[in-house]
């Protein structure tokens, strides 16, 4: 409930043009993280997009040519290999993002909880859904935090 409070009064004080807190007020702390950025530096993304790109190199190559006669159970065949792989791919994917998921979640609480902020917005381009410009930038401190673990 508290959390809720700061988050309403943080809104309000953005839609009214207010930044600043007035004099005996306790002004909110907030940072912001760029999850786009964290994502591309992540090892585990990083080796799964240059696999992903591999194997569908690999695959282009098993494909026949532009000339060539195929049968249609060749064709049903190779559909059917095309849906597998695109559903192997969707599954690692996600399964790689939710773990990341998880773990930014956990290094950025932890950040949050050191610098002593009070939120955090989570900054996702192309689709934030918070359009944020202020607040200290969290983004490398969990990236070291990741790093570490």
């Amino acid at each position: 409930m508290k959390h809720t409070s700061k988050l309403i009064l943080l809104l309000a004080a953005l839609a009214c043009g207010c930044g600043g807190a007035k004099a005996g007020e306790e002004k909110l702390r907030v940072g912001r993280l760029d999850t786009k950025r964290i994502l591309a530096e992540m090892p585990k993304y990083k080796d799964l997009q240059s696999s992903l790109v591999q194997e569908q190199a690999e695959f282009q190559r098993s494909l026949p040519g532009p000339n060539e006669k195929v049968s249609e159970a060749r064709v049903k065949s190779l559909r059917a290999d095309a849906q597998r792989r695109r559903d192997s791919y969707e599954k690692r994917v996600n399964d790689v993002v939710q773990e990341a998921i998880s773990e930014i979640r956990d290094k950025a609480s932890q950040v949050a909880a050191e610098k002593n902020l009070d939120i955090v917005v989570v900054d996702t381009p192309p689709d934030s859904a918070i359009r944020y410009s202020s607040g200290q930038d969290v983004t490398i401190d969990v990236l070291v935090k990741m790093k570490r673990s």
